[in-house]
């Protein structure tokens, strides 16, 4: 199976422009920067953006475990930790449940894994992501309800805003359109597992009939990969032993705690010190739920002004743009400027195709 090159100079070029000033259009409303030049950073700020770097370590570590476990172990620490980092680099700037999924394969490819193998692994670990997701949205939801949606736009930082782009106050309504992404996600976990654990032939073909259709002769091909790739990942992992999965839904989780707790951790460096831990992580996760919306490359400009509208009640006064700008850095840019790195000035740059 011939692996196209994940990266196009051209879209790429593209990506960057409409990240940079959507990003740089918000944080010019979103920031005072006379303020942050005279910020007097305190103990408390130090602490919580020390934390939120220890659990973005503790997130690339859980991926890193988990993509060489899925592997078999055939691929070194330091060779897994290069993928993870470019898949979250191709997940940034092709944001949505299955970003960064060409990356990952021909990076697999490259470290010697053949295709088939790699697609399996790659679904396996996106069919787990969302496994957890949806798992975790009734044990949250029955904790607090709409509270985790709630927003904070009575405070004064978020009104500011409000006067500058009176638009940005329409935010409020994406509440109501999550629970649509909820069901979609359902039901594309929901034919995976079928498809990986109970009937792997039947789902499919049922794939395939389905790409068949008129309306869907346009992405023929690509319905028809990701029905191979079902029948694939149950031929790869059917065998594996109850270690095997108690250890992946380990690593899963230890994952996913790392990456909300990264947005916590920057709440409580820039609160009082008093904080609901448990309420804000709940409400990061209603916040990377709305992320799977459809918006800007990597949610540009989407996410900070979502993370200030969830937060600003729990931040101090004239702070909440400091944060979420903090916050995106760490989250986000940060592999950014890594995958540019790698792009361009590493071995790795043999991804991007140049025409």
């Amino acid at each position: 199976m011939k692996q196209n090159k994940p990266f196009s100079a051209k879209k790429l070029v593209l990506y960057f422009l409409i990240i940079f000033f959507i990003g740089y259009f918000f944080t010019k409303n979103t920031i005072d920067f006379n303020q942050l030049a005279a910020l007097k950073w305190t103990t408390l700020m130090y602490k919580g953006v020390l934390l939120s770097a220890l659990m973005l370590i503790l997130r690339d570590i859980g991926y890193v475990l988990r993509l060489r476990l899925l592997a078999d172990y055939n691929i070194g620490f330091w060779e897994s930790l290069k993928i993870i980092l470019l898949w979250e680099f191709g997940s940034a700037i092709t944001p949505g449940m299955i970003g960064g999924k060409a990356v990952a394969i021909y990076m697999l490819v490259k470290n010697k894994i053949n295709a088939a193998k790699a697609s399996s692994i790659v679904l396996m670990a996106i069919l787990l992501d969302e496994f957890i997701f949806i798992l975790l949205f009734p044990f949250f939801y029955f904790l607090y309800g709409k509270q985790m949606f709630q927003l904070g736009t009575q405070c004064p930082d978020w009104i500011e805003l409000k006067t500058k782009l009176p638009w940005i106050e329409n935010i409020k309504y994406l509440e109501y359109t999550v629970i649509l992404m909820l069901i979609f996600i359902l039901i594309f976990v929901g034919i995976v597992f079928i498809g990986i654990f109970i009937y792997p032939s039947w789902i499919k073909q049922l794939i395939k009939t389905l790409g068949r259709l008129p309306l869907l002769k346009k992405w023929r091909t690509n319905i028809d990969e990701f029905a191979d790739e079902i029948h694939q990942t149950s031929i790869h992992i059917r065998s594996k032993k109850p270690l095997f999965w108690i250890q992946l839904s380990l690593f899963t989780l230890m994952s996913w705690v790392g990456r909300y707790l990264v947005g916590v951790a920057i709440v409580y460096g820039f609160s009082t010190g008093q904080i609901d831990w448990l309420y804000v992580y709940v409400k990061q996760y209603a916040l990377w739920l709305m992320f799977y919306l459809p918006s800007t490359p990597g949610s540009s400009g989407i996410a900070e002004a979502l993370y200030m509208a969830f937060y600003c009640d729990s931040i101090l006064p004239g702070l909440s743009g400091t944060a979420a700008f903090v916050w995106r850095f760490m989250s986000y840019y940060i592999y950014l400027f890594i995958g540019i790195i790698a792009l361009f000035f590493s071995r790795d740059r043999d991804m991007m195709e140049k025409k």
